[in-house]
């Protein structure tokens, strides 16, 4: 078990325990990580430069999806269509900034691991080797949500996400989120107002083609068209896969569970019940 997005309650996982009914070892990454501040303060100082760097970054990335998404509304308002030229120039402008945002990314977590070589510290070497241990016998792991970006950050830190590769797995909200091959944050009911989608950082690849929104039916207005139809333009060619309590995909890529609990955000503004994945999007986690 990954719980690392629960952070301070990583480890109060006996409900799940009891519900899997089954012998449950928990990888403790979010615990693993305070292990290395004390244990390797130079290496922590580090990191947390390079997520300083990612968050100045990522401030200038919010200005420019500001002016950007305006223009696509604009754009969209006026003819409501979504193979108008204008707005698809307007759509593939945003996409550009998203891209650049994600590839800035890269550029600073390639640049940590290149000049810091996490992997070759001793104290990192002993969790991997520990996590490695753990996961050989294993027949399934499940990743739990909460805090998408701690989750995501302690499985990067680690290399989870490699180790990961030839397990089955059972994820959920953010756990699903962090396997797809970008993480989105999206929000339209905050306290100052509609919020600003944007992405958090690379998912790992492990279910291509798509981008998981948990919770959609709480977190997003799906039933205003217009927003629907530009979230679902600006994610393509990912599918925006609408995921609800009752619901998820099976291994091959089928939906399994309730009708109306996994959905696809269209350009029609219209949110269409999932019957399977196409066929290049079908993965085994």
């Amino acid at each position: 078990m990954i719980s690392a997005g629960w952070r301070y309650d990583e480890e109060r996982d006996e409900p799940l325990r009891d519900a899997v009914g089954v012998p449950v070892h928990n990888l403790r990454l979010y615990g693993a990580f305070r292990d290395i501040e004390r244990d390797a303060p130079d290496l922590v100082s580090a990191h947390a430069r390079k997520q300083g760097a990612l968050k100045a970054i990522k401030a200038r990335y919010r200005d420019a999806i500001v002016a950007a998404l305006g223009g696509v509304q604009r754009q969209w308002t006026d003819r409501r269509d979504p193979a108008s030229p204008w707005f698809r120039l307007a759509i593939r402008h945003l996409q550009e900034i998203d891209a650049l945002f994600l590839a800035e990314a890269d550029r600073l977590h390639e640049e940590f691991a290149s000049t810091e070589r996490p992997f070759s510290h001793p104290s990192v070497r002993e969790v991997r080797d520990r996590i490695a241990e753990a996961l050989d016998p294993c027949s399934m792991v499940l990743i739990a949500g909460g805090h998408v970006g701690v989750l995501r950050n302690r499985m990067s830190f680690f290399g989870v996400d490699q180790a990961l590769r030839e397990k089955d797995i059972v994820a959920w909200s953010g756990g699903a989120m962090v396997l797809a091959e970008r993480i989105l944050l999206y929000h339209d009911y905050t306290t100052h107002g509609v919020g600003l989608a944007e992405y958090l950082d690379r998912g790992f690849g492990l279910v291509p083609g798509v981008v998981f929104l948990p919770h959609a039916r709480e977190r997003l207005d799906l039933g205003r068209a217009d927003n629907v139809a530009i979230l679902a333009a600006r994610l393509a060619p990912f599918l925006a896969v609408a995921l609800e309590n009752g619901g998820g995909i099976g291994p091959d890529g089928e939906r399994i569970g309730h009708p109306d609990a996994v959905g696809v955000l269209g350009v029609d503004g219209t949110v269409t019940p999932l019957a399977s994945l196409p066929g290049d999007h079908a993965t085994r986690p």
